[in-house]
């Protein structure tokens, strides 16, 4: 390596700790960026300084204005030892300073406030998940986040039905199971086989560099009652059963996009029919919506060559 092919890289790798330090420095509410003590002997920046400084996510206000949740990571060399929790802060200012409303390793993922700002559901992995749930949190009251979820399937994505009785959420499940316990019937068959192999019948089989699991998303509604049992709104659908059905590939994962209609009895959802054409033809999402109360047939709301995502 030449001697100016190293000096580029050192002054990349300058920039690029200093702008990730700057980054870090101006996220951060006073609060928590200046939680050093103001007393400490200055220094040259270090690594530690960097990679260690905390990680603040963007904040989601509540639907009166009053208030913004967001995240706040605490980074560790080892990543079991990484904590992630979400704090909350007043939009003037005028009120107590930000606070922290969980404390658990686990990360809180899709933060949803319900309509009269009382109320915030994510998804989350706590101790005893296997994987994914839903938690709701009573931030007007206060006390420790409720398990809303119990699919063996997981879940993410929650949105609150406008009058706050129920929500909407999104979890993979495995084509043709018509409740959980076929989910988990099926799982089980998988666990127990000798072989790792992968087997498609279909296309595509990757997403860039990832692999497509046989599970599929769909869309879900669980009523806020003790013991309510989550109705998968997509189990037996004609769109769903489709060797093209699917939602929006992103680096993450599946997505569909999802939105509770305002009087509360449907759900409109993008999604495809025809992503098994993407070896030769360009494919297209559309709107569809999706009846509560009687549990009828997805129907398709859009039409023509363009896509269509995140309604609202």
């Amino acid at each position: 390596m030449s001697r100016c092919s190293r000096a580029h890289g050192f002054f990349r790798l300058r920039f690029s700790l200093l702008s990730l330090l700057s980054f870090a420095l101006l996220a951060a509410p006073p609060e928590i960026a200046l939680a050093q003590p103001q007393s400490a002997a200055r220094h040259a920046i270090t690594h530690e300084d960097v990679w260690l400084a905390k990680r603040v996510g963007a904040p989601v206000p509540s639907p009166d204005g009053r208030w913004a949740v967001f995240s706040v990571i605490e980074p560790a060399y080892d990543e079991k030892d990484q904590v992630s929790d979400l704090w909350i802060a007043a939009a003037d200012k005028s009120a107590a300073p930000p606070r922290r409303l969980t404390f658990s390793k686990g990360v809180e993922s899709d933060l949803a406030w319900s309509l009269d700002s009382r109320r915030l559901a994510f998804s989350a992995k706590r101790e005893g998940d296997e994987v994914n749930q839903i938690y709701v949190l009573n931030v007007a009251d206060g006390g420790e986040a409720v398990k809303f979820t119990a699919l063996s399937t997981g879940a993410r994505s929650p949105r609150w039905r406008p009058d706050g009785k129920a929500l909407l959420f999104v979890s993979n499940v495995y084509p043709g199971a018509m409740d959980d316990a076929a989910n988990q019937k099926i799982a089980a068959e998988r666990k127990s086989r000798k072989y790792k192999a992968r087997v498609y019948e279909g296309f595509p089989v990757r997403y860039w560099d990832k692999w497509l699991e046989e599970a599929q998303p769909h869309l879900f509604v669980q009523s806020d009652e003790p013991g309510a049992q989550a109705r998968d709104l997509l189990a037996g659908a004609e769109l769903a059963a489709g060797r093209g059905f699917g939602g929006r590939q992103t680096d993450t994962g599946e997505v569909i996009d999802a939105v509770w209609t305002p009087d509360g009895l449907g759900v409109i959802f993008a999604a495809t029919a025809k992503r098994d054409t993407a070896a030769y033809a360009r494919y297209n999402t559309h709107l569809y919506v999706a009846p509560v109360a009687s549990g009828g047939a997805p129907r398709q709301l859009t039409e023509g060559a363009d896509n269509f995502a995140r309604p609202r």
